[in-house]
């Protein structure tokens, strides 16, 4: 009996062990595959560092070659206007010769925000490289039968390079701060600032090192260079020639950098493809966003860009300072100016934007009116007007640093490089305006003269004009500081859903309809057809709810959720002073609160529901 009971047991046994034993496989193989992961997991994340690094440093060069593209026409300018009266007394051919990188830069602005966000950032790193080389030949090689023929081939030089120079904003700038979110929150601002504005900072005065050395050689004590036997021919073409080798190594570099991450999740979202539905969310929720990005910059470049271009002559005609001597002030300014980008991109995260901005715009009004009452006075001790002027100018990178970040952080990454491009294309515009009218009111202020009164005028101008900037800045700014760009991609998306749910509903889309939807009509076709066939038209209302199909389907939802999705708020907190005041006196504080953590519950709103959904299969 007992060996029957131990032949039983050990058959149990048996029995147990065979019916385990898939178990046991299915454990070690499980082990095995989380292994396997790991060491995927790590070579994806040494894979991202690198990348990470590259992009980082091409950022750098880009930014370098962009600070020195900047200030590559200003000594050739007052050259010019020394030696040939044609040029000097042609206001056509100076403001053309001031304004046609400017021009360039605008407008590669505009056309490379759409090719960065549609293509690519990489793409368009790339092409961008090739204009500003392509630009700096033509500017080297500019040649005619009259001097008159030469600068206008060089214009065009300049224009060329400067729509290559646009695109490394658009390009660039919103990639390496996604890139910078990916790395540390916290400390976005202060990485993107020295990679882009730090850099383009030492850009800016390595013309002046390199025209110091010329001139020295070819027109030291050139007060009138036809005078002095000045070989302007040298200055010009080695100044523009040198450009062309660190640009080759740039596009060298370029071919090996990558998109971001977060581009590269959102590309594969939406598949490359924007809809009508974009345009309405991003009009109705970014407006005053987009109202503060661009208002500041245009103020910001107007006077910036008149102050670099005009420089050398306030010079000549306060002080007294022949071309050398003002390349040797701009060298000195430069030491001091070199770490000012470096200091706001310390300030700029723990302060946060719109007080970084604001301290900004306040100091330099506050310095143009003292320089405004004691203009003669400081006029009459050089040394005195150069350290106070480059004082003064000092706090101009407390408004250089958030207005080059805010347009790569407050937009969707969707449509971020396209509205960086508006925003700082309206900036260019500012400088063509101040640039193109400066000697204008030059001489209205004058009196008919480029005098010392109507310079003086200028700075109360100025001043008042950086009061406006402050005023901007303080309402419509977004305090941007320490929040993930993630999140704000979710709540742009949760918009888009909600706003297609409504739409959905309203057009009275069925499950039909989302079944039968296999055509997709454009928002272009919706509106030829409502203005063909009116707004009640059988055909008109069927390509209405084929539309509203297309966009429930590139928002990942079916007919079960529209009635969720549509009943949800759609409150938004663009995070500016000037919305919360508003709302404030609208709907009271307790409302406006409710409205502010509704905004940025969206954020949270489709994990907390997936949570929801698990649990409830459960």
């Amino acid at each position: 009996m007992s060996n029957v009971r131990k032949e039983f047991e050990f058959q149990q046994d048996d029995a147990i062990q065979a019916d385990l034993e898939p178990v046991f496989s299915r454990i070690q193989e499980d082990l095995g595959s989380t292994k396997e992961p790991r060491e995927e997991e790590t070579q994806e994340e040494n894979d991202k560092k690198a990348y990470l690094r590259f992009n980082a440093l091409g950022t750098a060069m880009g930014f370098l070659i962009n600070g020195y593209m900047y200030d590559v026409n200003i000594v050739p300018f007052t050259l010019y206007a020394d030696m040939f009266s044609s040029f000097a007394h042609s206001a056509t051919l100076q403001a053309a010769y001031n304004t046609a990188l400017v021009y360039g830069v605008m407008f590669g602005l505009i056309i490379f925000g759409f090719i960065a966000d549609f293509f690519g950032r990489k793409k368009g790193l790339v092409m961008c490289s090739c204009l500003v080389i392509l630009g700096n030949i033509i500017g080297t090689a500019a040649n005619g039968t009259t001097h008159e023929g030469m600068i206008w081939m060089q214009i065009i030089g300049l224009g060329v390079a400067g729509l290559g120079m646009g695109g490394e904003y658009t390009c660039n700038v919103p990639n390496i701060t996604e890139d910078s979110d990916e790395v540390n929150v916290k400390n976005r601002g202060r990485r993107v600032s020295l990679l882009v504005i730090f850099m383009e900072t030492i850009g800016n005065y390595l013309p002046f090192i390199i025209q110091l050395i010329i001139v020295a050689a070819a027109c030291r004590n050139a007060y009138l260079g036809a005078v002095s036997g000045c070989k302007w021919q040298v200055v010009v073409r080695v100044t523009f020639g040198v450009a062309m080798i660190p640009a080759f190594v740039v596009l060298a570099y370029r071919l090996r950098m990558s998109d971001s991450l977060l581009f590269r999740q959102d590309m594969s979202r939406r598949n490359g493809k924007y809809d009508a539905l974009d345009f309405f969310v991003i009009f109705k929720h970014f407006s005053t966003r987009l109202v503060g990005t661009c208002i500041s910059w245009w103020l910001f470049d107007w006077i910036a860009y008149t102050r670099g271009y005009f420089g050398n002559l306030i010079l000549e005609v306060v002080i007294g300072a022949s071309l050398f001597k003002s390349i040797w002030i701009s060298l000195a300014e430069g030491a001091v100016f070199i770490w000012a980008p470096a200091l706001a991109a310390f300030v700029v995260d723990r302060l946060g934007r719109r007080k970084t901005e604001c301290l900004g715009w306040t100091s330099q009004a506050v310095g143009q009116l003292i320089t405004a009452g004691f203009f003669y006075m400081l006029a009459r001790k050089p040394v005195a007007y150069i350290i106070w002027t480059t004082f003064v100018s000092f706090f101009n990178y407390f408004i250089y640093s958030p207005i080059y970040l805010l347009p790569a952080e407050v937009f969707p990454t969707r449509i971020r490089a396209t509205l960086y491009g508006v925003s700082s294309a309206l900036g260019k515009m500012g400088a063509v305006v101040g640039t193109t009218v400066f000697p204008t009111i030059w001489l209205s202020f004058g009196d008919g003269n480029e005098n010392m009164s109507g310079l003086r005028r200028i700075q109360w101008l100025y001043a008042a004009l950086m009061f406006v900037g402050a005023l901007i800045a303080l309402l419509f700014v977004a305090e941007y500081s320490g929040r993930g760009l993630r999140g704000e991609d979710e709540r742009y998306e949760q918009l888009r859903k909600r706003y297609a749910a409504r739409f959905a509903k309203w057009c009275g889309v069925t499950e039909e309809d989302i079944n039968q939807a296999n055509y997709n009509p454009t928002f272009r076709q919706v509106i030829v057809c409502r203005i063909r066939n009116g707004s009640t038209s059988l055909k008109y209302r069927m390509l209405l709810r084929q539309y509203a199909c297309l966009i429930l389907k590139r928002c990942a939802l079916d007919i079960d959720d529209v009635e969720e999705y549509s009943s949800l708020p759609v409150h938004y907190n663009d995070l500016c002073l000037i919305s919360k005041l508003f709302r404030i006196m609208r709907y009271g504080k307790a409302r406006s609160s409710e409205m502010e953590n509704n905004s940025e519950m969206m954020a949270f709103y489709e994990t907390n529901r997936h949570g929801t959904l698990s649990t409830l299969t459960k």
